[in-house]
């Protein structure tokens, strides 16, 4: 049987046009959406001020064709607030339909919450110490007998309340485990705090001397008294203890037997005779390896 294409073209012609109709139609029907967690952005801030605190995210309704809705996504749009004449303190602003960018043929016509909170400090600045960090150990038999960071110090700048927390910037992390000789490496520095910075981006140069470990012993050092209530008295039975110190062999040969001071704290103690333990600050990288006796009598009268 032949084929006719042109047969009934009047009919086909009308179904042509009715199904173009229909889908112009359903397509072209306006709805409106709500959209979650819409980012706020907040520009034109004064040079003087920091934004500790904000709302960062805002709830919005949109109108637009139904089959364009169906694919819009919250990273679609964007609610800015100008903060051009901000003060210091704690502050709302306004936030209006006008404010949102959204996509060519979609209309904002709500923001939930109509205001956002913003938080402005005071801009400062303080110079704080770098601190290397140094990751593993040497290798046995040897130690770290001092870390040396070039530049010792960096200018930090950010909120006052933040940069009055501070105390220190830290490097990247150098590696030294299992070392037998000196590490020198060049890492970053930075700041653990989110809301300060450097003044300048910057490079530290971080040198772990390693040396061979040793030990030393000080046989009779004689224990201190801290911290004896006024008016009071106190002895220690043993007076003197042993103190065994490891570290790199030059530190340790150099080493002023008056600075290795054992002592006992007597906070709060009355009279009597207390069970106390033995203490000792060892600055440097110097490890007490040992006490004996470890803990003493002390007699308060």
């Amino acid at each position: 049987m032949a084929w006719h294409p042109f047969r009934n073209i009047g009919l086909k012609v009308v179904a042509l046009v009715l199904g173009a109709l229909l889908w112009f139609t359903v397509s072209g029907q306006q709805a409106e959406r709500t959209l979650p967690g819409i980012a706020v952005v907040y520009v034109n801030m004064p040079a003087s001020l920091e934004l500790t605190d904000q709302t960062t995210f805002v709830d919005i309704n949109v109108r637009g064709l139904d089959s364009q809705l169906r694919t819009t996504q919250a990273r679609d749009f964007e609610a800015r607030v100008d903060l051009a004449g901000a003060r210091p303190g704690s502050q709302r602003f306004t936030i209006r339909t006008d404010q949102v960018s959204s996509p060519m043929g979609l209309e904002v016509t709500k923001v939930e919450p109509g205001s956002v909170l913003a938080v402005l400090e005071w801009t400062g600045s303080a110079s704080l110490p770098v601190k290397p960090v140094v990751d593993g150990t040497p290798a046995p038999g040897y130690v770290i007998s001092e870390t040396v960071v070039e530049p010792a110090s960096v200018t930090v700048i950010g909120p006052q309340g933040r940069l009055a927390a501070a105390t220190a910037a830290t490097t990247d992390r150098v590696p030294i485990e299992g070392a037998s000789t000196t590490v020198v490496q060049s890492v970053n520095v930075g700041v653990g705090d989110a809301s300060l910075r450097l003044k300048e981006a910057r490079t530290a140069r971080v040198t772990v001397k390693i040396e061979k470990a040793g030990l030393r012993l000080f046989a009779a050092a004689h224990i201190a008294l801290r911290n004896l209530e006024p008016g009071l008295r106190g002895t220690v039975d043993p007076a003197v203890v042993s103190v065994s110190l490891r570290g790199a062999d030059s530190l340790l040969a150099r080493l002023d037997p008056a600075t290795v001071v054992p002592y006992v704290d007597v906070t709060g103690l009355g009279r009597g005779t207390h069970p106390v333990p033995v203490l000792i600050d060892i600055k440097g990288t110097l490890t007490v390896v040992a006490l004996r006796p470890a803990q003493v009598l002390v007699t308060i009268n």
